[in-house]
Formats: structure tokens, sequence, C-alpha cells
């Protein structure tokens, strides 16, 4: 099988020849693992480790988003951020958030909102031919849609978590403004790419490590309606719908089913209720999953034998029947080893049933 041959096989819940392999760090992993195995670039490092995916996005050729005398970028959405440096890699978070303030919805009219043109997608189409023989995702960031984390970026974590309650109608006009620039970046976005791209991916985050972020009548008032707007236009295009959260969200899956979910990743095994093999013999016949490998304590903690048991249990539960990719629980973080991801991919390329 090529890749794409492999990852459409599981997809169909068949077993391909092996599982498919998943990929996904921080900056600061890639530049060392491309140092210590060494590799020339990205593409290296993924061929290295055999990972059946590509990821595409059009190119942004709008107004300057980088303040580097101040060290802050801005996004299209007009949030400011820092590179925040951590023991486990770095992240840009806000500094600001621009619409803290406002609680009429009419005042969200004089929000500098992005445009279409800020994007180029004459692009996309060479792309994917670029990646033939790869399963092709939509890219992190624009290209990968996150309506709950905008609208948390613009209000604060905890004024958006408090609207819900005390401002929902507020709350609804702001998602709707933010969904609709997104909704037509990816219907052009999927419609340049001329039905390549196989997976549309959303990655917002709906779980703490013991239980939901909010209530489901809440997820299904303020969410739902955002992720079934955005998956129509992807199965209109053919492509899979793959969404990202970590968490705790088992009591969700059913909800994420109905919404059109195709693909749950990273399958967060240590979070309340996640354990793989409870969710492949409830949910296997319905859903795709994605990840598993546990990046809490085994990767970073575990030596490599331990990471090869752990891969080879983790498989010989989800890997049966197809439904399965493998891939780390978050992005690769600076605190596992390399030799722990070696063996991660080496220990899944082994697996036999």
């Amino acid at each position: 099988m090529d890749h794409r041959e492999r990852v459409m096989a599981a997809m169909r819940h068949e077993e391909p020849d092996r599982v498919p392999f998943f990929y996904r760090d921080v900056l600061e992993v890639e530049e060392r693992l491309r140092r210590d195995l060494g590799l020339a670039d990205r593409e290296a490092l993924l061929r290295a480790f055999d990972i059946d995916f590509r990821w595409v996005a059009p190119h942004y050729v709008g107004p300057p988003l980088e303040d580097a005398a101040a060290g802050l970028r801005r996004d299209i959405y007009g949030v400011k951020s820092r590179y925040v440096h951590s023991e486990t890699g770095g992240y840009w978070e806000p500094v600001a958030f621009p619409l803290a303030g406002v609680e009429d919805a009419a005042a969200l009219d004089d929000h500098p909102w992005p445009r279409i043109e800020w994007f180029d997608f004459s692009g996309l189409e060479a792309q994917c031919r670029a990646f033939a023989g790869y399963a092709l995702m939509t890219a992190p960031a624009y290209a990968s849609p996150s309506p709950l984390g905008v609208v948390q970026n613009l209000l604060g974590i905890e004024r958006a978590m408090m609207d819900m309650a005390l401002r929902p109608e507020f709350l609804e006009a702001l998602f709707d403004r933010v969904v609709s620039f997104q909704a037509e970046y990816v219907e052009r976005m999927l419609s340049a790419a001329g039905g390549r791209i196989d997976f549309f991916r959303i990655g917002d985050d709906f779980g703490t490590q013991r239980a939901l972020l909010f209530s489901e009548a809440h997820w299904r008032r303020f969410l739902r309606p955002v992720l079934v707007r955005l998956s129509t236009i992807a199965r209109r295009h053919g492509a899979f719908y793959y969404h990202h959260s970590c968490g705790a969200i088992r009591p969700l899956i059913p909800a994420l089913i109905e919404a059109g979910v195709d693909v749950l990743d990273p399958v967060q095994v240590k979070a309340h209720g996640m354990a793989p093999g409870g969710l492949k013999a409830q949910f296997g016949g319905r859903l795709v999953f994605s990840g598993g490998v546990d990046e809490q304590e085994l990767l970073p903690r575990g030596a490599p034998d331990d990471v090869r048991r752990g891969v080879r249990d983790l498989l010989d539960v989800m890997a049966p029947g197809g439904g399965f990719f493998i891939g780390p629980t978050h992005n690769f973080q600076s605190d596992i080893p390399t030799a722990n991801i070696v063996a991660m991919y080496d220990a899944a390329r082994r697996w036999r049933r």
C-alpha cells in the first residue's frame, strides 16, 4: 500500500498492511530531531518516520503580522501573542484580548475582522500534487480552524466561559462573526484543492483532565451549530472531518459523531474515561481514532523498551479491525527523548496482530 491507500483502508475499518502513522511536534522537538538524526528539513523528518500524512494550506498574503522589535505576533483576528518558552516546548500565548470589554453584539461591527483576500488559494492544487500518494490534511492554524479558540482569544477564556450563561445571545453573535469568515475560507480552500484534501481538521479542546470544560447543553447550543456548518462544507468537497480535542470528552463523543466527526484525535489516554479499550469497544464501529501514545508519563519518563511495550499494548487493542492511526497524545514535547520517539514508530512498524 502507499501512504494514502493505507490511511483510507483504516478509514473503511479495514486492516491495512500496517497502522497509519500520524506526527505532530513543537518547534524545539523538530529542531532537535533533525539535529540528532542528521535530517535536512521537515520533509526529511516525516520521511524518516514514514509518516502517512502531509499538510496543506493557502498562503497568507495579507498585512504583516510580525512585530519583531516587540517580540509579538498578531493573528488575523487582531489577537496579539508572545512566544513563551517552557521546559516542554514553546507556544504563542495571547497577551491581550481585543473584545474583553465588549458586551453589545452591535459593537462587533467595529472590530477589524479578517478578509478573504488576505489568502492566496491558487497554489493549493500544486501543493496537493506535490504530496501525491499521501493522505492530505488541512494544516494547523487558519486552515484547521478553532472556532472556540478564536472566541476565547478575543474575549479571554474566563469571559468566554461566563458568557455561555450570562450573555448567550452576544456569544452566539460572536461565534457567527468568527465562523462566517471561517466558512468562506474553508469553502475557498477545499474548492481550490479540487477534491484532493482528504481530511478537514478542526482543533478545539472541549475537556480537562477530569471532565468537560462546559455542560453538554452549552456545547450543543454554542459549538454544535458551528461544527455542523463547517463539516457540511468539508463533506460537500469529499473531505473527512478530523476533530482534535484533548481531555476527558467521552460523554461528548456521541454528540460529536452526530455533528459529523469521522476521526477523533488525540485520545488522551490518561484523561478520565479515555482508556483506549473502552473507546474502541463503544465507538469503534462509528469513529476512527488517532493518537493514543501517552505523553503524560510513558513518552517523557519511560525508557525506549517501555515505549515499545506501550505501543504494542495500544495496538493490540486499537489496531484490529482498522479504524486507528497511531500518534502522540499531543505535540511531541521537549521533555520526550529522541530515542523514545524513534522507539515509538519503530515498535508500531514492527507490530503484527
